[in-house]
């Protein structure tokens, strides 16, 4: 079995990230380990109020303290918000203009266990909080975002080095004018920096299998980290399920396509893949070898964390 990494993992099971007991995180560890073939994960969080981030927080960094998990290891925090622009499947009402007192206290409550969070280049006061999680080892994506170039590149200088879930962001449409491709966006310009690495969700829905093989071929193996971005619809049968969002309002979900929708609607919101599918995922689209692949799921992810194991 090998040791893949979740490096970007909101829930499995029927359970999400956001509840706060070891029950729950047990039942996510071995399902990840057993379904999924996977070793270790982040636990990410949506946008939330600041004082439950911090409660999120204390709770992984209390777990992380005591006795191992029955499966995977959790081995860190993802904190996708709440300093997005975007909502995406995010609560639109629990995003949040960057705040450098809010972004103190998540890293003191974190205590060294946030590896990564996601931020909009574009809000007023993104660049210093940029600056200031970068200064504190933490590494710093652009998410729910849609920023100019030239934005991209001052956030680039000032410490950002990863994109979140890149093509599902709302990075800026490609137009076509008399024969000339253009974007207002920044997706050329992720594409083209070395300094960026990105994260690409490859359960062959969120991004066109076609697309994920050009990604790996411009950025290689040692910018490209496969995720599946997992919700806790990941290992139900559905076809129709329930959950509450961070502010406790129940949302209707339903299963389809292989992916996970609102309810009614066309509206992609989760991917309900395992790692070990996401890996033969890049075999089978970006045509590299199942080694190829099991590095890319497991040692690329985790040094992207300072994560050795």
């Amino acid at each position: 079995m090998t040791n893949l990494f979740e490096y970007h993992f909101h829930g499995c099971a029927g359970h999400k990230t956001i509840e706060l007991n070891r029950q729950a995180y047990e039942e996510m560890s071995c399902f990840l380990s057993n379904r999924g073939e996977t070793g270790g994960f982040l636990a990410t969080f949506s946008a939330a109020p600041v004082d439950n981030l911090v409660e999120c927080l204390r709770f992984c960094r209390e777990l992380m303290e005591s006795e191992p998990l029955c499966g995977a290891s959790l081995d860190g925090v993802y904190l996708e918000g709440p300093f997005v622009r975007q909502a995406g499947g995010m609560t639109a009402n629990l995003l949040a203009r960057p705040d450098m007192a809010a972004a103190r206290r998540l890293v003191e409550a974190g205590g060294g266990i946030v590896k990564a969070v996601a931020i909009a280049p574009e809000l007023p006061g993104a660049m210093e909080l940029i600056e200031y999680f970068a200064s504190e080892g933490i590494r710093v994506a652009a998410g729910h975002f849609c920023c100019s170039s030239e934005v991209l590149k001052e956030a680039i200088d000032r410490g950002l080095s990863s994109v979140t879930h890149f093509c599902n962001n709302g990075e800026g449409d490609i137009e076509c004018v008399y024969g000339r491709y253009s974007t207002d966006g920044p997706w050329l310009e992720v594409l083209a920096d070395d300094r960026l690495s990105i994260e690409v969700i490859c359960d062959g829905v969120h991004v066109d299998p076609r697309l994920v093989k050009a990604l790996w071929r411009v950025k290689g193996p040692d910018l490209f980290i496969p995720i599946t971005d997992g919700c806790a619809a990941t290992g139900m049968t559905g076809p129709r399920l329930s959950f509450p969002d961070p502010a406790g309002t129940m949302q209707e979900f339903e299963i389809k396509n292989g992916a996970l929708f609102i309810a009614d609607t066309d509206r992609l919101t989760g991917s309900i893949s395992t790692m070990n599918v996401i890996r033969d995922n890049l075999v089978n689209f970006c045509g590299i070898s199942r080694e190829e692949a099991d590095l890319a799921c497991s040692r690329t992810p985790r040094r992207m964390v300072d994560l050795s194991k």
